[in-house]
C-alpha cells in the first residue's frame, strides 16, 4: 500500500550545500537516504566510511518501520508498539538520530529536515513513531561501537617494494588509505575473507601482460585508442561508487511506485551489500598488495621507478590503495544485484554524477550500469581488467549472501 507522505525538495536543501545528483523523491525512506548520502559527503567521507554510515542508517530505518508494519524478519531491533504509531515518523526519527550521532556538527540542518518530515507524517501518532525510531537508531549505533572502523590506519608501503608490490602512487604519494577496513566487522558476512578471490595473476604471466597492455592503450592520459564516449564513461563514474547505487535505488523506487515498506527493505539490503562488499574488497586489497598500473607502467625491471613516473600517466588520478580487486566495481555490482531482485534488470535510468561538467548518462539495464562502471576504471588507467572481474564476482557473491541471510518479507 502506498502512503500519503509528500516528499519535498526542502528536505534536500536542509543539509548544507553540496552538489549531488538530482533527487528522485518517492517517500520518507528515499528522502532520508539522500540526506544521509549528502551528510557523508559534507563530512568529506570516502566510500568506505560513507557506505558504513549508509548501512547503519538503512538498518535503523528498516527495523523501525518493520516494528510497526511487520514487514518480515528484523535485522536486530524489533519492538512492535502496543498502540498505533506512524511508520513515517519512525523512519525519519531513526535516520535523524543516526546522522546526529555521527555528524554532530550538522545537527542544525538534520534537525530542520526532521521537523519537515514529522510535519508531513500522516499515517498514525507521530510521537509513538518517533519513540520507535529513536530506539531502533540507538540499537544499531550500540551494535556498531568498536566494529573496527576506527582508528584509521594508513599504509606507507614496504621500505623496498619488489616487482608487483604496491607502493604510494602519484597524486601526493600519500599512504594507502584504510588499511584496517578489511578487518571491520561485516554487517552480514560471516567474515571479511568469506569471498576473498584467488590471487591476481603473476606479473610475468600472459594474463597480466595482456591486462596491462590494454590499460596502457586505453587508460593513458594521451590515449589515441580510447573513444570519446569511453572518456565520458571514465569521468562519469569517477564519483564515489555508493552514490551511483543509491541514486539508482531512489530512481527505481519512484519509477516503480514502491511502498514505504518495500523501500525500507530495498535500501537496507542494497546498502548492507555495498558496505560488506567494500569490507571484503579491502581485505583482499591489503592481502595481495598488487601495484597499480601507474607504477607497473613506469617500473624498471627490478620493480623500482627511476623515471619520476613520467613515462606513462593515467587519465584519472590513481586512488591511494592497492589495485586488486577493484573497489568501485564490487561496490556497484553488489548494490545493483540487490536492485535486480526487486526491480528486474531491464530498467531505463538516467544517472547523474558529481564530476564537474560531465553530463548525465542513461543506462537501459542495471547490467549495463555494472559494465560501464567497471570499464570506467580501465578507461581511466587505474585498474586492470582482472581487478574488475575478480571484484564483480565478489560483489555478486556478497549480494547473493545478503539476499539470502538479510531481512526478508514474511
Amino acid at each position: 500500500m502506498r502512503n500519503n507522505y509528500k516528499p519535498t525538495l526542502i528536505l534536500v536543501l536542509a543539509i548544507a550545500a553540496f552538489t549531488l545528483p538530482r533527487k528522485a523523491s518517492a517517500d520518507v525512506v528515499t528522502d532520508w537516504n539522500l540526506i544521509t548520502v549528502k551528510a557523508t559527503k559534507v563530512a568529506k567521507y570516502n566510500s568506505n566510511l560513507s557506505s558504513r554510515i549508509e548501512a547503519i542508517e538503512a538498518i535503523a530505518v528498516y527495523d523501525a518501520v518493520n516494528s510497526i508494519k511487520k514487514i518480515g524478519t528484523p535485522y536486530h531491533f524489533y519492538a512492535p508498539p502496543a498502540h498505533p504509531a506512524s511508520a513515517q515518523a519512525a523512519a525519519a526519527q531513526a535516520a535523524h538520530d543516526v546522522l546526529v550521532n555521527y555528524f554532530p556538527a550538522q545537527k542544525p540542518h538534520i534537525d530542520s529536515a526532521l521537523t519537515i518530515s514529522l510535519s508531513q507524517a500522516n499515517d498514525g501518532p507521530v510521537d509513538a513513531g518517533k519513540a520507535i525510531g529513536s530506539a531502533s537508531a540507538a540499537d544499531i549505533i550500540a551494535l556498531r561501537i568498536n566494529d573496527g572502523a576506527e582508528p584509521n590506519v594508513g599504509y606507507a608501503g614496504p621500505a623496498k617494494p619488489g616487482v608487483g608490490e604496491y607502493r604510494p602512487t602519484p597524486g601526493g604519494f600519500t599512504p594507502g588509505i584504510n588499511q584496517q577496513w578489511g578487518k571491520v566487522k561485516p554487517f552480514l558476512l560471516k567474515s571479511d575473507d568469506q569471498f576473498r578471490p584467488v590471487a591476481p595473476p603473476p606479473v610475468n604471466s600472459e594474463e597480466f601482460k595482456k591486462g596491462i597492455a590494454l590499460v596502457e592503450q586505453l587508460g593513458s592520459s594521451a590515449s589515441a585508442k580510447r573513444t570519446e564516449d569511453q572518456t565520458h564513461i571514465a569521468q562519469f563514474y569517477k564519483q564515489d561508487a555508493e552514490l551511483t547505487v543509491n541514486e539508482a535505488a531512489r530512481v527505481l523506487a519512484l519509477t516503480h511506485k514502491t511502498s514505504l515498506e518495500t523501500n525500507a527493505l530495498v535500501f537496507v539490503l542494497a546498502d548492507i551489500a555495498e558496505a560488506d562488499a567494500r569490507i571484503a574488497i579491502w581485505d583482499s586489497k591489503y592481502t595481495y598488495l598488487l601495484w597499480r598500473p601507474v607504477t607497473a607502467l613506469n617500473a624498471d625491471a627490478d620493480g623500482g621507478v627511476t623515471n619520476n613516473y613520467s613515462k606513462w600517466k593515467p587519465l584519472l588520478e590513481t586512488p591511494p590503495h592497492p589495485s586488486y580487486p577493484c573497489g568501485h566495481c564490487g561496490t556497484v555490482t553488489a548494490g545493483f544485484e540487490v536492485l535486480k531482485k526487486f526491480f528486474g534488470d531491464n530498467n531505463t535510468i538516467e544517472l547523474h554524477t558529481t564530476t564537474a561538467g560531465e553530463p548525465a548518462r542513461t543506462i537501459t539495464s542495471l547490467t549495463k550500469g555494472e559494465e560501464e562502471n567497471s570499464w570506467s576504471r580501465v578507461y581511466g588507467g587505474i585498474h586492470y581488467p582482472f581487478d574488475n572481474d575478480a571484484s564483480n564476482g565478489l560483489g555478486k557473491k556478497v549480494a547473493e549472501f545478503v539476499l539470502s541471510h538479510g531481512p526478508k518479507k514474511k
